[in-house]
Parts: structure tokens; sequence; C-alpha cells
């Protein structure tokens, strides 16, 4: 068996990247203003966060522990383990932002990780190299980015789908 053929990393990540924002914040922006501070009606299906946390703690995750990560790379510090504030505490503190004050930051710091696409463009994406994940590739960690933005997104699209259904099936006794 031969050895992979060289893969452009920074082309692929940069166009998805913007796609999985674009489909994130899209998503987000689907569901009803009102229910952006609300607890879905269906926590096993939907999680346990109302749905502007959800976009905070991609944001969070991306700016304290993402962006740092990858310029380890450039001869950035590895991030500290309490580097990312991940908690109640933590979001009741920033709690009630506005959609576009949400929103706003997680393109900014998205915006941050493919611009540093290009400076990284000459490195080994597939070396490994510490991190606060253990040894890892710097392609794994912008697929774990990736990944990530599936998730939520996901849980954000099951919100904008079924959160009136549930509501009535709640209400009308049949779940």
């Amino acid at each position: 068996m031969g050895a992979r053929p060289m893969f452009d990393w920074t082309s692929w990540f940069r166009k998805q990247l913007g796609a999985s924002a674009d489909a994130f914040v899209w998503a987000y922006s689907r569901i009803e203003p009102y229910r952006h501070e609300q607890l879905p009606p269906d926590a096993n299906y939907m999680g346990t966060w109302p749905p502007a946390r959800l976009v905070w703690h991609v944001s969070e995750y991306e700016r304290c522990l993402v962006l740092p990560t990858m310029k380890q790379w450039l001869g950035g510090e590895m991030p500290r383990a309490d580097a990312w504030p991940d908690s109640d505490v933590a979001w009741r503190a920033v709690r009630n932002r506005s959609f576009d004050t949400l929103v706003s930051a997680f393109l900014k710091t998205r915006q941050q990780q493919i611009d540093l696409l290009d400076d990284l463009a000459g490195f080994d994406w597939e070396g490994l190299y510490d991190t606060g994940w253990g040894p890892r590739s710097l392609a794994w960690v912008v697929t774990k980015t990736y990944q990530h933005t599936f998730e939520h997104g996901d849980t954000l699209l099951r919100m904008n789908l079924w959160w009136d259904i549930i509501e009535q099936e709640n209400a009308a006794g049949n779940r």
C-alpha cells in the first residue's frame, strides 16, 4: 500500500470552515428569537441548553482553545486547561446577549481561524504536536472544530424543526 496523495488542507478547510459557519448561523437564525434564551422542551433530543448558549459555547470553544492551539504550530503557547470558561457561572455572566452580538463574536473568531490557514499552509498537517487533547495533528485539531460546528448546528436544527411539534405533543399529553 502506497503513501496517501498530497492533500491541500488549507483550501479544504477554508471552504469547509466558511460553509459550516454559514450553516451554523443560519440554523440559529431559524429559531424564533423569543426562544433564544429558553430551555428546549425535550432535553433528550435537543439538549439542556438554550440556543443562545450553544452559540456562545461554540464561539468560546473556538476563541479560547482552537485558535490558540492552531497558533501553537506558529510558536504559540499551549492553552491552559482552564482557558475555556465553559460553565454555568460563565454563561450567566454573559447571557442575554443579542443575536447579533453572539453571531458577530462567533464569525469573528471563525474568520480568524480561516485567515490563519494561510500561515499554516506550509506545515505538516498530519504530524503530531502536543495539544490540550494530547498528541494530535493540525488536521485533527481543525477537523475537530468542523465536527463541533456540526454537532451543535445539528442541535440548533433540531430545535428549529421540532420545538413547536414537541411543545404541542407535550401540551396534548402525547409525550
